[in-house]
């Protein structure tokens, strides 16, 4: 049994992804010089391998955003309100231990210094649910590193909105307890405890609650409370579950730098692609869970920075491969990145994709789950190793094979460009990268449906701006999201630690200004 828990093995799991990387980049740039022809080779059945993917992602795409437009016109409290003691699920006959009217949902909006108007247009949301206000109970998970301004918000959202929710409990996490690390988890998981309080004095049981870890930015639909809701009463007895919803990162999107609107905008196309494949769908970023399988992982991780995948793992070891990630495709409305500045903006959006791509560094710590555990079949847990390093390594190279290394053997070596197959070479890659497009323009399509209604301060003639940020993809997946993820690679590599810094998050105009009137976009 490979024993990860030593320093030798976890060190060596955590060089082996950035060797990978710095391995295919630096081999094929060498080997446009000695070996073109096997360079071009690899990138055409790379280029095959993009398109395969480019047209499975489209068809995804496509049926993700159908069923978001089918739940949306779902009246899921009529649902919720018509479920009986006895339920059919599939054809396996389901009876109920909990009655909706039983069922209490609770919102942690974890919280650092983000400002206050930001803060009061996510719970102004979570208000407006339908959803019955005595059991929608609000947490206010404030961070005492930031200061005395905490109470004064919390008194500000309380004196506000208390009359909207059955409980609104303010936690303040310590600056600094033993064992932790600077995160967002560590606050959640510390509120969690806190709720945890209230639950056993109230004796509420915790598979009667669902608790939502939200991020400061977090909007949702008023119907998004009783969706999540019914799809847990419907589920199985016995399964454990979680509720992973679709983000939508559009709330500012009319303000955003364009850089930032590509990505923000290609993050909610590929996880809309993502909630389709059942083995890579994980957790991430905001999302909903019964809080019965929250105490059974002892919370959120307190000590890593990738907090939501190790949400993923450790619910999936403890119950022994048996987890369902949902997906839940009501979106939740959330902050594309956007800061006082411009640079600033651009800084903080490469921050946040190398912590996001710092996921990598789960490795030692899955391999290590996986060979504690004895329950799952060794296909299944090596399926799941394997996806993360190929994920990662994508991430990593994909853009920079593409647009970079196909060019260089025509450039570093004169006998193959005079060759027939070098001459033929770039109108073969052409052709493949051609017809990959068609993923690009139904992305473009898709992501301009999802548009929030226009603000008032911009004109209509601002819609071509969605248009030709397009242009701009090459530059954001090379120099923002390929060079992020390299980033953090090499500097697990290196055994360089990274810190969690959190994304600033200004307050755009278009998060506040009313709408046009009578249009949909």
């Amino acid at each position: 049994m490979l024993k990860t828990q030593s320093p030798f093995w976890w060190r060596a799991l955590e060089i082996l992804p950035g060797v990978l990387t710095w391995t295919a980049l630096l081999g094929t740039v060498i080997l446009s010089y000695s070996h073109p022809v096997l360079v071009a080779i690899f990138i055409i059945a790379f280029d095959l391998n993009w398109l395969f993917r480019s047209l499975r992602m489209t068809t995804n795409t496509i049926r993700t955003y159908q069923y978001i437009k089918r739940d949306q016109l779902i009246d899921w409290k009529e649902r919720l309100d018509s479920i009986a003691a006895t339920k059919v699920f599939g054809k396996e006959l389901v009876v109920s231990t909990i009655s909706p009217d039983q069922l209490y949902h609770a919102i942690i909006l974890v919280h650092y210094k983000e400002p206050l108007e930001l803060l009061i247009g996510s719970i102004e949301s979570y208000a407006r649910s339908r959803t019955n206000k005595e059991r929608l109970w609000l947490v206010v998970a404030s961070e005492g590193r930031a200061g005395d301004s905490i109470h004064q918000i919390f008194e500000k959202i309380n004196e506000r909105f208390k009359d909207d929710f059955g409980k609104i409990i303010q936690t303040i996490h310590p600056a600094t307890l033993e064992g932790e690390i600077k995160c967002k988890s560590a606050n959640a998981t510390w509120a969690a405890k806190e709720l945890k309080k209230v639950l056993d004095s109230r004796q509420i049981g915790y598979d009667k609650v669902i608790v939502h870890n939200f991020d400061a930015d977090t909007q949702v639909y008023p119907n998004y409370f009783d969706y999540v809701a019914y799809q847990y009463l419907m589920c199985p007895l016995g399964q454990p579950t979680s509720f992973q919803p679709v983000h939508v990162y559009a709330n500012n999107i009319w303000d955003v730098p364009a850089l930032m609107r590509v990505i923000a905008q290609s993050s909610t196309l590929i996880f809309m692609h993502n909630m389709l494949r059942e083995q890579r769908f994980h957790h991430f970023s905001s999302r909903s869970d019964v809080f019965q399988t929250i105490v059974d992982i002892n919370y959120w991780t307190v000590n890593a920075i990738p907090e939501d995948s190790r949400q993923y793992y450790d619910s999936y070891f403890h119950y022994h491969g048996r987890l369902v990630v949902m997906p839940i495709y009501i979106p939740l409305r959330m902050d594309a990145v956007y800061a006082d500045g411009y640079w600033p903006t651009v800084q903080n959006q490469y921050f946040q994709l190398r912590r996001w791509a710092w996921g990598i560094s789960d490795l030692p710590y899955v391999v290590g789950l996986a060979t504690k555990d004895h329950a799952i079949s060794w296909w299944a847990k090596l399926r799941k190793i394997l996806q993360l390093i190929e994920s990662h390594f994508s991430w990593a190279t994909s853009a920079i094979f593409i647009t970079i290394i196909g060019w260089l053997p025509r450039m570093f070596n004169t006998d193959f460009t005079n060759s027939v197959f070098g001459y033929n070479f770039p109108a073969v890659t052409r052709t493949i990268l051609g017809l990959a497009l068609v993923g690009l323009i139904t992305g473009m399509i898709i992501s301009f449906l999802l548009l929030p209604p226009r603000p008032l301060h911009r004109g209509k003639w601002y819609y071509l701006n969605f248009f030709w940020q397009w242009f701009l993809a090459p530059i954001a997946s090379i120099f923002l999201s390929s060079f992020a993820a390299i980033d953090a690679q090499t500097r697990l590599m290196i055994g360089k630690r990274l810190d969690y810094q959190v994304t600033e998050k200004a307050v755009a105009k278009s998060r506040s200004s009313k709408v046009q009137p009578n249009q949909a976009n």
